[in-house]
């Protein structure tokens, strides 16, 4: 609820130094908003944050016409101004179906908007293709490779972005007074935040950009929930790196498994774009219009016991998808293993909207694991929505859907392996 459009004047926080908040902090400052103040616990690239890790996929592949558009939007800025981040290593869906829809619509949709993919059919045709991945794939294996996508430096990306906020004149607040604990409401009106250290900074504007971490602020109401995604790593040989440097972005639609050409230092990332986990973490806001006493979101502190859980079977599940592809390297010894978080809504779409019911208090959330390759773009029209001047579709797709019903799994159409589970205690207990 917005009862007037923000000013210039206005003392705008932004809550979340991620994609979300670094890219709407930026395009603020460049329209001319004279006090815009980020607040993280950390200064960015954060190091828990879910913008944050060696590789991201940039990709314009969608079945939605509507992402592609806007992926192959901001693949020309990666490609330009960010190039020095971007490998464009190319990017190849399969399928372990026959007939999986999925890959069907998605070729329809980058050929609609001009864009050239290669399709193949069949192990054998896979394989000429890709001779380094010498794995035991179905003889029915499918899909295509789309040439212009490919990976960034996520962690330099994000610092880099930072560099340009601080540049443009953004202030960041980091540390305990930079770390919000809960929102501060005057009625229905945000006049501030409560910080970490007690105090209450006032503001006239809040936009809260916490992706995952946002249920531990505001009662999200249904809207979306926060899950986590194994990821864990190898470290090749310099050999190893240079016969591998050439592969393409490998994600099997079928299994949820990503594959990554390693980095310039050797590692190769393997990654789960799956339906996840949920937690239960106790309420913490007030009045709850939940039934319900816990929500899923991140530890705020994580436990001393171990730094590298997953669950066994998603470590099963990435040690599958890797030896399917590379089965050389089936037995080496990740070197990272993590889990990474989403705040995931229904459809796939973000949450980019005034709060219905609280002055002042503007939502850029809901990511859904598909958010950072629009990173370059997507300020833009996070901005125009908080001012109230965006074509209806952008606003429609993105507007903040409160629901009483329970959220099953969630999709953009883009996920794969089983349906999303809550951890056990004793998972929970390793986090």
């Amino acid at each position: 609820m917005s009862l007037s459009a923000p000013r210039k004047t206005d003392h705008v926080f932004i809550v979340g130094a991620g994609v979300f908040g670094l890219a709407t902090a930026l395009e603020l400052r460049n329209r001319g908003y004279q006090n815009v103040t980020v607040l993280d616990r950390h200064m960015p690239p954060v190091p828990d944050g879910s913008s944050v890790d060696i590789s991201r996929v940039i990709r314009v592949d969608y079945a939605d016409p509507f992402y592609a558009r806007l992926g192959l939007e901001a693949l020309k800025v990666w490609r330009q101004k960010y190039n020095k981040y971007f490998y464009k290593s190319g990017f190849t869906m399969i399928s372990e179906s026959t007939d999986d829809p999925r890959v069907e619509r998605t070729k329809q949709a980058l050929l609609k908007l001009g864009q050239k993919v290669q399709p193949f059919t069949g192990r054998a045709e896979f394989k000429t293709r890709y001779p380094c991945f010498d794995g035991d794939l179905p003889l029915h294996v499918n899909g295509y490779a789309n040439h212009v996508c490919g990976w960034v430096d996520a962690e330099r990306v994000m610092e880099a972005f930072a560099r340009e906020c601080v540049d443009a004149g953004v202030s960041f607040i980091t540390g305990e007074r930079g770390t919000v604990v809960s929102l501060v409401l005057k009625k229905k009106m945000l006049v501030g935040v409560k910080v970490a250290t007690g105090e209450t900074l006032l503001c006239a504007q809040v936009i809260l950009a916490t992706g995952s971490w946002t249920s531990h602020l505001l009662d999200l109401r249904g809207a979306a929930v926060s899950t986590c995604h194994p990821v864990a790593s190898i470290q090749l040989s310099k050999d190893e790196t240079a016969e591998l440097s050439k592969q393409p972005v490998i994600y099997n639609l079928t299994s949820g498994v990503f594959v990554f050409p390693p980095t310039p230092n050797g590692i190769l990332k393997v990654a789960s774009h799956d339906y996840g986990y949920e937690t239960t973490i106790p309420v913490r806001y007030r009045p709850c219009t939940q039934p319900w006493s816990s929500i899923s979101a991140p530890k705020l502190v994580k436990s001393p016991s171990t730094t590298d859980f997953i669950p066994d079977e998603a470590d099963t599940a990435l040690r599958a998808g890797l030896t399917l592809l590379l089965p050389r390297f089936k037995d080496r010894p990740w070197i990272k293993r993590k889990l990474c978080w989403y705040s995931d809504t229904r459809s796939g779409d973000f949450i980019v909207d005034h709060h219905p019911s609280i002055s002042g208090l503007f939502l850029a959330t809901g990511d859904s694991g598909h958010c950072f390759k629009f990173l370059p773009v997507i300020g833009r029209y996070v901005s125009d929505i908080f001012e109230d001047k965006t074509p209806g579709i952008h606003r429609a797709r993105w507007v903040f859907k409160p629901t009483d019903k329970p959220m099953a799994s969630s999709s953009d159409g883009s996920r794969g392996g089983p349906p999303r589970r809550v951890l056990t205690r004793s998972e929970q207990a390793k986090l």
